[in-house]
């Protein structure tokens, strides 16, 4: 029997872990567990005939991603940002990547691995979660007042941005790309300051794919036609030129109105304006830096019936597995275009093609759906930290990184973006992608659990 002057320690030790419970996420847990099963159950078939080797070396990664995850969610997410260890966790960064581009292991045309001992790491993805620690720390002390302070930020990333273009991987610098614009916008920065810093790609994408993309619209070449930057076509094509007309109204209607006076806004409308002419005119120079391969990647998806078993081969036999499945899918194990190796990379970069040819467009909402609570929930524990800024940007740079990374991988299997190359967070095939997500997953549980949701009655969420 326990003494009138000692208390048992069970009602205390319940009401911890209820506490610990309670600060969990479980829609966001709920999402990613549904993720998790469909990428299992998914890569238990792509395998030819009876092979489960990716199915059985993913779940390895899963034991460890879990574990990372719990990790980092009991570990309070300032750690990462103090001022002691987020520019020790910067420099090694820089340093995996230089060393990818020494001594990293090549696969599929590009050099992103790194070989130690018998672990294989990628080191662009744990760029990722590096460049969101370092720009929740410096944005939480000094946020977007002024135009000029967005070039701060770009200074940031710019350096590991380079260093994953070059191995190359377009794909994560752009993600990287994705994530200063949720970051700069939730701190501050304008929608006419992004779309300013974003205009002189968007007017190279648009004088690239201008031929190819009216020619199709308007029918005025047959769709057999290979097409490039030099097609000679009925349309001379001046899409960009209309953005450009588009931007310069739209700036002079609404950018910084009460930080730049009339003169001083048309003049750097003008020079912006100027700028983007010049890459436009300079776009075939500029094109050559990139790969032939990626050249072909970023247009293709325009009309991939060009070059059907080439550069467009990736795009069509996705759509037509996914066409396919229909609304119930084939069966596991039985669709023609996965079990017969048509589909490239079906378990990396095109496993959306293989769950909707064999599960069909049923869990293909699912999965969609579930993204999208998992984007849902980060925002709302952004939400609820704006209190906290460095938690607060953690959880908008986590978000913009799973909905980047999920709209454009979906999009390029369904033919409405590039092939980019990118990884479907917790579904595609990859030990170090897995782990850093699930780490993702754990870091927004810990700001969650630092900073709960306030229990006004007005906060519907």
């Amino acid at each position: 029997m326990i003494s009138e002057g000692r208390q048992s320690p069970i009602p205390g030790l319940i009401r911890a872990v209820l506490s610990l419970l309670g600060s969990v996420d479980w829609l966001l847990l709920a999402a990613t567990g549904f993720l998790l099963y469909v990428g299992l159950l998914t890569l238990s078939h792509t395998g030819a005939g009876a092979n489960t080797e990716f199915h059985d070396k993913q779940a390895e990664f899963l034991y460890a991603g879990t574990v990372a995850a719990i990790i980092f969610w009991r570990i309070p997410y300032r750690f990462w940002t103090n001022k002691y260890v987020l520019p020790v966790l910067y420099i090694i960064n820089l340093g995996l990547l230089l060393a990818v581009m020494v001594a990293g292991h090549s696969a599929l045309g590009a050099q992103r691995w790194l070989s130690l001992g018998p672990i294989k790491l990628q080191p662009s993805e744990i760029a990722k979660l590096v460049v969101i620690f370092t720009m929740a720390s410096w944005l939480a002390w000094r946020p977007i007042k002024t135009f000029w302070d967005n070039f701060l930020c770009i200074a940031i990333i710019a350096v590991p941005a380079i260093l994953v273009f070059k191995q190359p991987d377009l794909g994560t610098s752009l993600v990287f790309a994705a994530v200063f614009l949720g970051m700069t916008f939730w701190s501050g920065a304008t929608v006419c300051d992004l779309l300013v810093l974003g205009s002189p790609l968007i007017t190279l994408i648009l004088n690239a794919v201008d031929k190819p993309l009216l020619a199709w619209i308007y029918k005025g070449v047959p769709m057999g036609t290979e097409l490039s930057m030099t097609t000679s076509t009925p349309y001379d094509g001046y899409i960009w030129l209309g953005f450009l007309a588009f931007l310069g109204a739209f700036l002079a209607l609404f950018w910084r109105r009460r930080q730049f006076n009339i003169f001083l806004r048309l003049f750097l409308i003008s020079c912006i304006l100027a700028v983007n002419f010049v890459a436009a005119e300079a776009r075939p120079k500029l094109w050559n830096v990139l790969k032939p391969y990626q050249q072909k990647r970023l247009t293709s998806f325009v009309n991939p019936y060009s070059d059907p078993r080439g550069s467009g081969y990736h795009i069509l036999q996705s759509l037509i597995a996914i066409g396919s499945g229909g609304v119930n899918g084939t069966g596991l194990g039985k669709g023609n275009q996965t079990q017969g190796a048509f589909i490239p990379e079906r378990h990396t970069d095109f496993i959306f093609a293989v769950v909707g040819e064999e599960l069909g467009f049923k869990t293909c909402i699912l999965v969609i759906l579930a993204y999208f609570m998992i984007c849902i929930r980060a925002i709302i524990i952004a939400f609820q930290s704006r209190d906290e800024p460095v938690g607060s940007l953690m959880a908008i740079g986590i978000m913009c990184m799973f909905m980047f990374h999920a709209f454009l991988n979906m999009g390029m299997t369904m033919g409405i973006m590039p092939v980019a190359g990118v990884p479907l967070p917790f579904l595609s095939y990859g030990g170090t992608a897995l782990i850093i997500d699930l780490v993702a997953i754990g870091l927004l549980l810990s700001v969650r659990t630092i900073n709960p949701k306030p229990k006004e009655k007005d906060n519907w969420w």
